[in-house]
């Protein structure tokens, strides 16, 4: 063994032996060619989508009734109707079919919704409705298809009528009140035998009736009820036979109240008979044989 540590190394000298020949088909591996990454190709901007035209006045309209028929909407959808109403009523020369198309929306939602005129959660809503129909009346009866009876009419269902369900002692005494206007108005259609006008104001008017009668037993109403009950009795015969049974029951319901028989008045109103003043400063009841503030001893 050589003592030289490069001996196992090639020298510039000893020539390096060739690499074995390539055999046919012995082709060197060549790494697999990376595939060019395809770009997406950028899609066109998607066009802005075009803006939807402007309703005009009469869909408005119509939109918004279509709200007002939607018991959760109606509240918002009644304060946007009376905006859009007072407007258009307060133009210089108000336009017939646009006032026609106005109350055409209040007709309806007034017959579609006849039952949620008197409800707690809606009646506030419709009588600030109405009450601006009232006062703007003079521009939307322009309308040629419609008469001062069928305003009059929405006046008394979803303004005295809701009205009548307060506790306010005033606003109670002038709905009252108010009721012998369209009472006069029923008369005069009678005698001119105006049966269509007479009829609508009936179905109006006798739901209103039954709430007035019954406040008849709270003891500050009474007397405001009794003095338009009076007059429709004195005029029952007016009425159809069906109106006129409910007027002859109401009357007999009042009489039968005022001048209910002594066994029928209530116990406290007895005892109030018994209650004497002795001492001059102290009230006893007068049971048995011995008066006393406190008790009574047998």
């Amino acid at each position: 063994m050589s003592d030289d540590p490069y001996a196992d190394l090639p020298s510039a000298t000893t020539p390096v032996p060739a690499k074995r020949p390539l055999v046919g088909g012995d082709e060197p591996s060549q790494p697999a060619a990376k595939r060019a990454a395809i770009e997406p190709t950028p899609s066109p901007p998607s066009p802005k989508p075009a803006a939807k035209p402007a309703l005009d006045l009469f869909q408005t309209i119509d939109k918004i009734k279509g709200y007002m028929m939607v018991d959760k909407k109606f509240a918002k959808a009644s304060v946007l109707f009376g905006k859009l109403l007072v407007e258009e009523c307060s133009v210089r020369s108000p336009s017939d079919e646009v006032m026609t198309a106005l109350l055409d929306a209040i007709k309806d939602v007034m017959d579609a919704k006849a039952d949620r005129i008197h409800h707690v959660d809606a009646r506030n809503e419709f009588k600030a409705l109405v009450l601006l129909v009232d006062a703007h009346r003079a521009a939307l009866l322009t309308a040629p298809e419609y008469e001062a009876d069928t305003l009059d009419n929405w006046v008394l269902d979803a303004v005295l009528h809701n009205d009548l369900f307060t506790d306010d002692t005033y606003r109670f005494a002038k709905a009252t009140k108010a009721l012998a206007s369209h009472l006069d108005r029923r008369d005069e259609g009678v005698e001119s035998k105006n049966d269509g006008d007479v009829d609508a104001l009936d179905r109006v008017l006798f739901p209103c009736l039954r709430t007035l009668m019954a406040r008849h037993t709270t003891s500050w109403a009474k007397t405001a009820v009794e003095l338009v009950m009076h007059r429709l009795t004195a005029t029952r015969l007016t009425f159809p036979e069906a109106y006129r049974n409910e007027i002859d029951l109401w009357t007999q319901t009042i009489h039968q109240r005022k001048h209910a028989p002594v066994d029928k008045i209530s116990a406290a109103a007895e005892m109030r008979k018994n209650i004497i003043i002795y001492n001059e400063t102290q009230t006893g009841n007068k049971v048995g044989r011995v008066n006393h503030p406190l008790h009574n001893i047998n």
